[in-house]
């Protein structure tokens, strides 16, 4: 009789880490479609306000409970260096971005 149980108990710790790694790996490619999703939509905005097409991202890996958070840096014409820091409803998808102008920056 314990040979039954014990199999049934190994073949549920089995199963039970099977998908505990199967939801950790989802969990991942669901935060890496996400960081995704922030920059391209940060990288439009930014896009539209400067005119600058060309963007070093940093995103928050995980952002904050409401906003997927990012840093977008480039240069403008004339090289003159632009940052820009972008949120993201991680609800609604509509996305903020303020900066831009080099004086657009107090360091405090």
């Amino acid at each position: 009789m314990p040979q039954p149980l014990v199999r049934a108990a190994l073949a549920g710790s089995v199963l039970a880490l099977a998908m505990t790694a199967s939801a950790s790996a989802s969990s991942d490619a669901a935060w890496a479609d996400f960081q995704k999703e922030v920059a391209t939509r940060c990288k439009a905005a930014a896009t539209k306000d400067s005119g600058v097409k060309t963007w070093t991202v940093a995103v928050s890996a995980f952002g904050s409970q409401t906003f997927g958070m990012a840093v977008l840096t480039g240069k403008a014409q004339g090289g003159v260096p632009v940052k820009y820091a972008c949120a993201m409803n991680k609800q609604t998808k509509a996305v903020e971005v303020a900066g831009g102008e080099p004086s657009g920056w107090v360091v405090r």
